[in-house]
């Protein structure tokens, strides 16, 4: 199910941060089977029609699309669905798991073929020479 997020007036960075634990691995509400420094996490953000949370069709389109997502991944072992956000004109998709380029390995075919990733673009969680978490913002 697609979780609203509160509405923002515009893109702030810190945001993709918001549901990273302080160590940047993994969700704040971790349940998943990895451990968090086996972790890397991946963000797909997707642009919804209107500066809120999209239309009806719109976001039910876009459950479905993560579930077939969901299912590639897991199919092929690679990682795990962690959930979503909506709102500011924005819905987020949370990826994670053991190996990055594997997991866009699987993805990126998926994403390049969906309209409903039209200006849409990757997020990729790394952490700097500091330890401190940093998005790496990528095309799909």
């Amino acid at each position: 199910m697609l979780t609203p997020m509160l509405s923002r007036a515009g893109v702030d960075d810190s945001f993709y941060f918001a549901a990273m634990n302080p160590d940047g691995k993994g969700p704040a509400n971790d349940d998943d089977d990895l451990e968090p420094a086996e972790e890397q996490d991946l963000l797909v953000v997707l642009k919804l029609s209107n500066r809120l949370m999209g239309v009806a069709t719109e976001r039910m389109e876009i459950e479905a699309f993560a579930d077939q997502l969901e299912a590639a991944i897991l199919e092929a072992g690679v990682g795990e669905y962690d959930g979503d956000e909506l709102g500011g004109g924005e819905c987020i998709l949370f990826f994670c798991g053991p190996d990055i380029d594997r997991l866009l390995d699987v993805l990126r075919p998926l994403l390049k073929h969906s309209p409903l990733c039209r200006g849409a673009h990757l997020v990729r969680m790394v952490v700097d020479a500091n330890g401190q978490p940093r998005q790496q913002r990528m095309p799909i």
